[in-house]
């Protein structure tokens, strides 16, 4: 097309034949028109009936036969370098291997499990590590509580689990003993000033210093400029602003090797619910920290309070419904509903949460416990009504290890 356009231009006068060692020669009805082209030279002859085609430099050589009209395209050989030679001339240059094979690279994702069954087969395994999670909810849903449940999970896991709470909120040492956390490898840092919150992150996980970081939370994080002003001053958009920008350089600093095993870092923001004014339809509530922190998440999840549990005419606990908003790495809008007590009850101390009730719920379903009208059966044992099963369960440590087993063999999860 472009040399069609050119040859009218020349034979209508209204470009000039251009001069130099590097030109494109038409040749039409034996009359050669000439025209510019950097770094390249073609030769067309319609008495030849071949166009031959040189890029200076590189010794590529693209030959084409005209065939009934058409031109056959003929690749001849070439001295361009193979892409795994580019690679690793790159990765020499870099000291890193920052690029390689996708079958080369860790095929299982990493994962941290939150302590109870029924979450972890929610999230497909657990909290995807070397990423950021949100769980998000309304007041006294849950949401620390599961923060600090994935803790001691993991700190009973391994002796040299260690965590770090950034307590932007209150932080209580005794609720948090009470779920399980071992205060002695959990680290906190009492700060809501969102800038300092963010820069010491960022350094903890670059220095692979923690398995894991809790922020509590964002929208109790203050930006430095806000704090400095009065009361009657606004500051629309700041910590949107710094929050977007935290993630993208803590994109940075959480990122492992590829190939070989290195300490990982799971990050857990604590949110909460807002409304928005003036919403008449859809849903209403939005979240602190802007709308781009969204796309930064692996894993949203949220959590609310389904019902209270009660001892005769006292409330001692709730059960604590989560749902996934949004995963990266398993099916989204899952819900799993685990019951937690915040007081002491027959059966259970302040603190606990009855994952056990919740595996046999599983197992009725996926049939790994086998139900027929009012009796269960589990292997060669067989009980006449829940209550009596759930009873045995509590029991038999052994048991409820390899109830736990099943379901996880049965949902292919991978510790």
């Amino acid at each position: 097309m472009v040399k069609q356009i050119w040859a009218r231009q020349y034979a209508r006068g209204r470009v000039e034949k251009p001069t130099g060692a590097k030109a494109l020669f038409l040749v039409h009805d034996a009359v050669v028109k000439t025209y510019l082209v950097d770094q390249m030279v073609v030769r067309l002859g319609t008495h030849q009936h071949q166009d031959v085609l040189n890029v200076g430099g590189t010794g590529y050589t693209n030959k084409q036969t005209k065939h009934h009209g058409q031109y056959e395209e003929h690749k001849m050989e070439t001295d361009y370098e193979s892409i795994s030679a580019i690679i690793n001339k790159i990765n020499k240059k870099q000291n890193d291997v920052s690029i390689l094979r996708a079958d080369a690279m860790h095929q299982q994702l990493e994962r941290t499990t939150t302590g109870i069954l029924a979450y972890d087969l929610m999230l497909g395994g657990g909290w995807p590590a070397n990423q950021w999670s949100e769980i998000i909810g309304d007041e006294s849903s849950g949401k620390t509580a599961l923060a600090f449940k994935t803790i001691a999970a993991n700190q009973a896991f391994d002796p040299d689990w260690t965590a770090v709470w950034v307590a932007a909120e209150e932080f209580v040492p005794d609720y948090a003993k009470s779920i399980g956390v071992d205060l002695a490898r959990l680290w906190v840092i009492e700060t809501n000033s969102m800038e300092q919150a963010y820069n010491l992150v960022i350094e903890l996980m670059k220095n692979r210093a923690a398995d894991c970081i809790v922020i509590d939370s964002l929208p109790a994080l203050v930006p430095t400029d806000e704090s400095e002003r009065m009361m009657d001053e606004f500051t629309v958009g700041l910590g949107a602003r710094i929050t977007s920008k935290f993630f993208r350089k803590a994109s940075e600093a959480q990122k492992r090797s590829m190939i070989e095993k290195e300490r990982s870092c799971t990050g857990l923001m604590i949110n909460q619910w807002r409304q928005k004014i003036g919403v008449m339809w859809g849903d209403s509530r939005t979240t602190p920290g802007g709308l781009a922190k969204n796309f930064s998440y692996f894993v949203r999840v949220e959590v609310r309070r389904d019902e209270w549990i009660k001892d005769k005419d006292e409330i001692v606990g709730q059960s604590i419904k989560a749902r996934t908003l949004k995963n990266k790495t398993y099916k989204p809008s899952q819900q799993a509903v685990v019951d937690f007590y915040f007081t002491d009850a027959p059966g259970f101390t302040k603190g606990s949460f009855d994952t056990l009730k919740d595996m046999i719920n599983i197992a009725t379903v996926i049939e790994v416990i086998t139900r027929s009208g009012a009796y269960y059966a589990y292997g060669s044992q067989k009980w006449q009504g829940k209550d009596k099963m759930l009873e045995a369960f509590r029991e038999d440590l052994f048991m409820q290890q390899e109830l736990k087993h099943d379901i996880e063999e049965y949902y292919k999860v991978v510790r």
